[in-house]
């Protein structure tokens, strides 16, 4: 892996940007720009004219090019914010030359790809970081903690649903192709839940999954998961998101102690609703948050990325972790059925 001393300021790591759309636009560069340690030092763009303009509005100097192999030689680690289904194509040579790189999650489309992006990241002995910014909030540490502690006693099972009123928005039309993003909501929206659900409770022994997907990339979707053998079963989970309703968000677990709900603002506390005495509403916050509150969740895994490449450590959310995100969402599509569409007009009318 290339040294972060090499950089022209030793105290500085040399980032690139690869994909100038509106991700980059609204949240990577902004948020690289916030972090002292960090120098964007490329922006990286086949649209070349897209990539000069952001860096003129943004008043920066860094390499422009429309090649990620340009930037070799010349950065510490690259964030990659291009479509998914070029995750593997641009990846690859920046990992094999020994440039660790934080993908925006998903990994990739296919389990294949993902795997290929893991290869060529030992062979050059680079990192690979994905961008789930849920893990870098201050509830599910603490969530994660207590259910290892048995805090709440035995959870029988969870739930959590989120939907927003329209499209993936995005400076191209990759997202109505199903190959290209590598299935609909349940990679866009869910994977957000499922990567939690997995740091929490592990690999689920069954799963299901009901879309409305005719070909394309599902729009709605229900899923369930059972955890049957370990030390979590029996535990039962459902999910539901949707890019066409408005659903209000959280995350609700059943357990002996009562109802925990979790809202999706996931720096806050969890509330706990007693099972002797459900006029109450108990409000359950560390007192050392596990996370520097004073950072967003996107300048902590940032961070959290530089970090491990100067440390040559894995990431909190790393390669690993991704490829069996992917093997699980695989799980799912290759389980599902056609769903009954009704909750969704009955969300359009309210």
């Amino acid at each position: 892996m290339t040294a972060i001393a090499s950089s022209k300021c030793a105290d500085r790591f040399r980032l690139a940007l690869v994909g100038a759309g509106l991700i980059t636009r609204e949240s990577h560069l902004p948020t690289a720009l916030s972090l002292p340690e960090l120098e964007v030092s490329a922006l990286v763009d086949p649209v070349v004219e897209r990539a000069r303009e952001i860096a003129t509005r943004n008043a920066i100097r860094p390499m422009v090019t429309g090649r990620v192999e340009d930037v070799i030689g010349h950065v510490d680690g690259a964030v990659i914010a291009t479509p998914n289904h070029t995750h593997r194509e641009v990846a690859v040579p920046l990992l094999e030359s020994g440039i660790s790189c934080f993908i925006e999650k998903p990994l990739a489309t296919t389990v294949e790809e993902g795997e290929a992006i893991l290869a060529a990241a030992e062979r050059g002995r680079a990192q690979v970081a994905l961008g789930h910014y849920q893990r870098f909030q201050a509830v599910p540490h603490l969530l994660r903690k207590l259910l290892g502690e048995e805090y709440f006693g035995h959870v029988s099972g969870f739930c959590t649903q989120f939907g927003t009123a329209g499209g993936w928005p995005s400076m191209s039309a990759y997202t109505l192709k199903r190959e290209n993003v590598g299935g609909g909501v349940l990679v866009v929206s869910g994977t957000h839940f499922l990567d939690l659900m997995l740091h929490i409770w592990g690999v689920p022994d069954e799963v299901s999954l009901m879309d409305d997907s005719l070909g394309g990339p599902e729009s709605h979707c229900e899923g369930t998961v059972r955890y049957v053998h370990g030390p979590w079963a029996p535990l039962d989970g459902h999910f539901r998101y949707s890019k066409c309703v408005a659903l209000p968000p959280g995350l609700v677990l059943e357990s002996e102690a009562g109802t925990v709900l979790i809202k999706d603002g996931l720096d806050e506390a969890i509330t706990l609703i007693p099972r002797d005495r459900p006029d109450l509403r108990l409000a359950i916050s560390a007192a050392v948050p596990a996370v520097d509150l004073s950072l967003s969740p996107n300048q902590r895994m940032l961070r959290d990325f530089v970090r491990a490449c100067a440390e040559r450590r894995p990431p909190e959310v790393d390669g690993r972790q991704g490829l069996e995100l992917m093997r699980l969402v695989r799980r799912f599509y290759e389980n599902r059925h056609g769903m009954d569409l009704a909750w969704i007009t009955e969300g359009r009318r309210a």
